[in-house]
């Protein structure tokens, strides 16, 4: 065997045993001394998106009623749990209006409702806001739709002209 091979095969075998004395506890063959601290603060986050609402589609007549559906699609990123999504009037804190879909003075007698995936719908009347989703651990990117329905009978059967709802849409999350 040439001077190089040996060479070779002992620093191969210092090198090994050195890596198996730490392993086997005869300690590493040198020490880093110092070392670079790691860490740091991470800030909570919470986010949503919402996308573009769907128009309302007729989707069902019967006896002196129809009922519209439509949709939004919404994204949720948050770094604390749980995390929440609710949906509000953002028109009516209280009153005659509150949850109703409304035309100038004029309102539709039954109130809009709310769900979201699979969940039943929520009358948007009620004295407190919807829950209409919930995570129990921190999302990402978390998608959903909520789902709206409206009612409509009586004197507004079929409707005629334009209503509108300004409808709010919050995530929440506990913080630690």
């Amino acid at each position: 065997m040439n001077v190089a091979t040996r060479l070779r095969r002992l620093a191969l075998f210092a090198v090994a045993s050195g890596v198996l004395g730490g392993v086997l506890g005869g300690g590493p063959l040198a020490s880093a001394e110092g070392g670079t601290p790691v860490g740091g603060a991470v800030e909570s986050t919470l986010s949503l998106s919402l996308g573009e609402p769907s128009p309302f589609t007729h989707v069902r007549s019967g006896q002196g009623r129809s009922e519209y559906d439509a949709t939004v699609a919404v994204e949720v990123t948050a770094t604390d749990a749980p995390v929440r999504l609710s949906l509000a009037d953002g028109e009516a804190i209280s009153g005659a209006h509150r949850g109703h879909m409304v035309r100038g003075h004029s309102k539709l007698p039954v109130a809009l409702q709310a769900a979201a995936g699979h969940g039943g719908f929520h009358s948007l009347d009620a004295s407190f806001d919807p829950l209409l989703e919930q995570w129990a651990e921190p999302v990402s990117l978390e998608g959903a739709t909520i789902r709206l329905r409206q009612e409509v009978r009586g004197a507004h059967f079929p409707p005629i002209g334009d209503y509108h709802k300004l409808l709010l849409v919050t995530a929440s999350a506990a913080g630690p």
